[in-house]
């Protein structure tokens, strides 16, 4: 079923698939239901949509895969002369899946560290990039919380394939060195798109943490975040901050983080933050931050220590009122479903 609204800019609703065109700029921003039980969840449709329509290539770097419909789909494209390359975390590859990438020919590349390949994104001809939260398995799809967008423009894919190309063809994870001089003259992390800036970063090679507290400093009147691990102190302390200036701080922890002795939930419900667990009973997955209606912060990049110090992620910035709405929509409702059930205990 399909429901179309008209705005300034048309969006389209799929279930929960959110599609927006400015300009000649299709970005398409994806978020799961776990409420909802399907045979095949939306965000899955739209992943075998975007790995059926690649023309030339597929290079992905995924923390984890399993699900079987994704696999085929890659296994389909090589076979139909597609280039397809895969980046993966040893830790949580499965051996048939392995025995089924390797038997289609499809090239891997495996981080063995301690630190994990946490990433999430694909890259569709060299042109297209999707990321998010979303791990590649039936579950983080039909019921755990997650989000993914998608963008197609040449100068953002270029960024996260040097990423990929440095992980695939050089076996680098977990680079803090830069190896070219002057790296913050080749390196490119900004792009605009009309009026939508986009800012990329990768950890541990950018200081993510800093960037994301720096966003913070400069928050105006609200930041809503949903977090699935939340222990970096820098970024807990910012918001703490932006709280004692008035500034509407709302936020939704995964329920598992607030057990974690490090997690920041005690610290900010103390100083009397807005802030609840969620209600899944399975994974409320994402790590997102919106601030002022405008900017959002999304990725793998968890906000915790081991994603600054130890693990290679994904982290992409976009200001943009129209894509800060439709993130606010998936916030307000799962905060929301975590009042709702916090009232209910109460009773």
């Amino acid at each position: 079923m399909k429901h179309y609204t008209k705005l300034p800019i048309v969006f389209l609703l799929v279930i929960a698939a959110y599609t927006f065109v400015y300009a000649q700029l299709p970005f398409e921003v994806y978020f799961t239901t776990p409420e909802k039980e399907e045979q095949t969840a939306a965000i899955q449709k739209a992943l075998l949509q975007k790995i059926h329509s690649a023309k030339t290539s597929i290079y992905a770097a995924l923390f984890e895969i399993t699900d079987p419909l994704i696999i085929d789909a890659l296994c389909k494209a090589k076979s139909n002369g597609i280039d397809v390359r895969l980046v993966l975390e040893s830790d949580r590859l499965k051996e048939k899946v392995k025995t089924k990438l390797e038997a289609a020919n499809i090239p891997l590349q495996l981080d063995e560290r301690k630190g994990f390949m946490h990433n999430k994104f694909f890259i569709f001809d060299n042109k297209t990039v999707w990321t998010g939260s979303y791990n590649i398995t039936e579950r983080e799809a039909k019921h755990n919380n997650n989000n993914a967008i998608y963008i197609e423009n040449e100068e953002i894919a270029s960024i996260y394939l040097a990423e990929f190309n440095e992980m695939f063809e050089q076996a680098v994870f977990g680079n803090r060195t830069e190896y070219t001089p002057f790296p913050f003259l080749s390196n490119k992390y900004y792009v605009k798109i009309n009026d939508i800036d986009i800012n990329v970063y990768f950890a541990p090679d950018d200081d993510i943490e800093r960037i994301i507290t720096k966003r913070i400093e400069k928050a105006k009147k609200s930041i809503l975040f949903l977090a699935f691990s939340f222990t970096s102190d820098a970024i807990g302390e910012a918001m703490i901050a932006k709280h004692k200036q008035c500034i509407a701080v709302k936020g939704v922890f995964e329920k598992r983080d607030i057990k974690n002795v490090n997690s920041e939930y005690i610290k900010l419900k103390v100083e009397g933050l807005d802030v609840l667990y969620d209600a899944n009973p399975k994974t409320m997955h994402h790590k997102v931050i919106i601030i002022d209606d405008e900017w959002v912060i999304t990725g793998s990049y968890n906000f915790s220590k081991n994603a600054r110090k130890r693990n290679d992620e994904n982290c992409i910035m976009i200001r943009s009122s129209e894509i800060a709405k439709l993130y606010s929509q998936e916030f307000e409702k799962i905060y929301s479903q975590a009042y709702r059930a916090k009232t209910k205990k109460k009773k």
